[in-house]
Order: C-alpha cells, then sequence, then structure tokens
C-alpha cells in the first residue's frame, strides 16, 4: 500500500508516498517510457486497477469490516472482530489502524487515471475501437466504485483529480462525480467481455466490470444522492426484455496475492459466520433463504454462508437488481411497481408485502436487502443511507451520528502532516 498523503505546500498541493506503509513493503511500480506499446500490456495496467481495489477491501477482511462485520450481522474469527462490532474504531491495534487507512483506495485511483492517460495516447495501431473502450470504461467504472467505497467509508475525502487535486470534497460531491464517471463508462462497457479468442466469456465478464454491473452502481449512486427518478429511469432504460439473456454481476476475483496477506477464500465458513440468534431474528422460521443460503449448525450456534462460486466475491450481484428496482420505484412515487419489484426479489420470505404503505415499505426493503446482500458488504452502508444508524447501532445516539459516527475516523497516518483533520465524533469519542 503506498498510503498517499495530500500536502498543501504555498497553495501547491503535491502527492508524497509513505517511505512506510503500514502493511506490506513499499513496492517501485514506475515502468519505463513506451512499455505500454500493446492491449496486452495496457491490459495488465487496467488489471492492476482490480489488484488493488481487491487489497482495499479484502485485506484484514475490510470489506466485512466495513459492512457486516461492523452491523453485528455476521462474525468473522479474527481478534479485532469485536474492536470493530462495539465501534472501538480508534483503538490500539494495528489492524483496526490499518482498517482507518485509505491508502489501498487512492492506489486504485491512480491506477485507472494511469490506465485513462496510457489508452488516450494509444494509436489505432496499438488498441481496436472494442478494446480502447473497454479499457477507458474500466478505467471509469474502477475510479467510480473507488471514490463511493470512500465516501461510504470516510464521508468527506480529498481529491485525487488533476483538477483538483488535494481539495477535500463532502461525500455528496465526491459521489456526484462517480455518477458522471459511472455514466460514461456505461456507454462504453460492453454487456459481455470478449476473451483472447474473441469469444464471449462468462467467466471474464463475472470478474471485470460490464454494462450490468456499471449499470447497478450507478443506480446505486444516484439513490445515495436521492435521485430515485433518475434511478428509476435507468434502470427501467437498461433492463429490459431484449437484455435479458446479457446479465452478469461483478466481483472480485480470489486467489494469492504476491504483496499481501488476503483470505484466498473470503467468505470460508471457517472464519465468517452469522450467530444462530442472529440468523433466527433476520430469516424467521419458514423463510426458505435460510437452507438455500445457510449452513446451519445447532450444535455449533452458527450458520455460514452457502458459496456458489469460492472463486468470486461478490460486489454487484444481479440478484439486487430487483431490490435496486424496488427502491427506485418506491423513492419516485410508485408505490405499486415498488411491491411487485419487492415481491420478486424476497422469493421465499414468510412475509407478505403486498400491504405494504408508504410508510411501511422502507423498513421492508431494508430488512431484503439485509437478508439477500449478506456477505457483499453492503449492510452498513444502507444503514447510513437509509438514515437508520442510531436504530439498529446501540454504540450511537442520533446526535453521534450527526457528528459523523457513522463514518470511519482517519488514519494518524492520513492526516499527519497536513491540512486534513478527524471528523467532529472521532475527535471526541
Amino acid at each position: 500500500m503506498k498510503c498517499w498523503k495530500f500536502i498543501p505546500i504555498a497553495s501547491v498541493i503535491l502527492l508524497f508516498s509513505c517511505s512506510k506503509s503500514l502493511t506490506v513493503e513499499q513496492e517501485n511500480r514506475t515502468v519505463e517510457e513506451g512499455y505500454y506499446s500493446s492491449a496486452q500490456r495496457i491490459q495488465q495496467a487496467v488489471i492492476g486497477g482490480y489488484a488493488d481495489l481487491r487489497r482495499a477491501l479484502l485485506a484484514n477482511y475490510a470489506w466485512m469490516m466495513y459492512g457486516e462485520a461492523r452491523a453485528g450481522d455476521l462474525s468473522v474469527t479474527v481478534p479485532y472482530q469485536e474492536m470493530v462490532l462495539n465501534q472501538e474504531l480508534t483503538a490500539d491495534n494495528r489492524f483496526v489502524t490499518q482498517l482507518t487507512d485509505w491508502g489501498y483506495f487512492y492506489d486504485v485511483i491512480k491506477d485507472a487515471n494511469d490506465v485513462l492517460d496510457i489508452v488516450a495516447a494509444a494509436d489505432e495501431e496499438t488498441l481496436n475501437a472494442y478494446q480502447r473502450n473497454l479499457f477507458k470504461g474500466e478505467a471509469l467504472a474502477l475510479k467510480s466504485i473507488t471514490y463511493f467505497y470512500l465516501a461510504r467509508i470516510w464521508g468527506a475525502v480529498p481529491s485525487a483529480e488533476k483538477n483538483n487535486f488535494g481539495s477535500r470534497l463532502s461525500s455528496e460531491e465526491v459521489i456526484t462525480q462517480a455518477v458522471i464517471w459511472a455514466a460514461e463508462a456505461k456507454a462504453l462497457l460492453p454487456w459481455i467481455l470478449l476473451n483472447d479468442d474473441g469469444i464471449e466469456s462468462a467467466a471474464l465478464t463475472a470478474v471485470r466490470f460490464n454494462k450490468t454491473a456499471v449499470t447497478l452502481l450507478l443506480a446505486q449512486e444516484q439513490l445515495w444522492l436521492g435521485q430515485g427518478q433518475n434511478a428509476y429511469n435507468l434502470l427501467s432504460n437498461t433492463f429490459t426484455a431484449a437484455t435479458a439473456d446479457s446479465l452478469s454481476g461483478f466481483g472480485l476475483s480470489v486467489g494469492k496475492d504476491r504483496r499481501t496477506d488476503i483470505p484466498e477464500a473470503p467468505l470460508n465458513g471457517s472464519v465468517v459466520r452469522m450467530p444462530l440468534d442472529r440468523l433466527n431474528a433476520i430469516y424467521p422460521t419458514g423463510d426458505a433463504r435460510r437452507g438455500s443460503m445457510f449452513n446451519i449448525s445447532a450444535s455449533q450456534n452458527i450458520a455460514t454462508l452457502i458459496v456458489r462460486d469460492a472463486g468470486i466475491l461478490d460486489l454487484l450481484p444481479r440478484r439486487e437488481i430487483d431490490l435496486l428496482f424496488a427502491e427506485a420505484a418506491w423513492r419516485s412515487g410508485q408505490l405499486e411497481e415498488a411491491k411487485e419489484h419487492l415481491i420478486s426479489a424476497a422469493a421465499g420470505a414468510t412475509e407478505d408485502y403486498n400491504t405494504l404503505t408508504e410508510e411501511t415499505f422502507g423498513a421492508a426493503l431494508l430488512l431484503e436487502r439485509q437478508r439477500l446482500l449478506v456477505g457483499t458488504g453492503q449492510r452498513f452502508f444502507d444503514l447510513i443511507r437509509f438514515d437508520e444508524v442510531s436504530s439498529y447501532i446501540p454504540a450511537f445516539t442520533e446526535a453521534d451520528v450527526e457528528k459523523g459516527a457513522a463514518y470511519w475516523p482517519l488514519s494518524a497516518n492520513s492526516i499527519k502532516g497536513n491540512s486534513l483533520s478527524q471528523n467532529d465524533f472521532w475527535s471526541h469519542p
């Protein structure tokens, strides 16, 4: 992790790389001029962005600590789990400290911006139209999702873009820009990616950005900004009967990493578990998802997730489409259609969602998102977006949330030697 610092000097903001990393040895990844002279080499640069995103989310089970582990839905059998669950996010523990550092996320952004420059400079003999659109679309999507994570985890964060480099942006400003990049990526990315032989590949499509995945990302970002009608229009115009056979989600390809220690099987039942009392509270007796999504051990008092493909960690799964449709319809004043999508998404539930009203729909939707997206790391972000953090997290009052308790504190490294500061709550928790 290159743990970038933003340091203002005489009104010029420069980017310095730390001499010492919190998690891995510093690595020089500079490449010689003229290296990116072929499509294969440019694709290597694109893959580097996915590798850094994987490090950002999998090191120290970060995606889980930012999501279900912090919310108490899933337990990770690591010593720092209890600190995260108890909201002790400034604890004197090196793993917790690492989780408060955003270095890997800014690595992804640098990777993406480098790819955009490389693609812009490549001539037609180096990249054909498909490759140019794909690589540019992937870089834009990687940038969009990374800034989206930064804003949801830390709130206000610095920009790493040339036009406003180092400026601290509010979460709304960050996500507004992320929407622009995702929309541009959507116009460029294919539904299904081609392998090196020019043949459509479902396996490749599942672990790299595609049109389905970036549409899901864009809809999430629009909903976060309160743009329900925009999200509804986007989903309605993209996911039609004509596109039904082309859909694919997006997840991180898992496996060994030569630079840092990340789990090769991130949802392995020996590490990631749900206490049985939690399972019973979320999925009542009779809910068909209990048996289809979990292996349940009454003797051990735990449930573990059934992982359909151990080689992929889902981040933007296809099963979220109906959930996003339901929310977008509800937030744009179309309750009946919203109920239809929620009922479709919630096949196997014991509740009768036909009786929902404008006032009760939000709680039902939040519950189904909790049930269907378990393991994807979205739970705590949903609590923030639905303004329900203090309702579900006993440690925080509404006043705490107003002061920034829902967001993570910044690591000491992130605010050392620059003008950044800790948010109000974590300055005096």
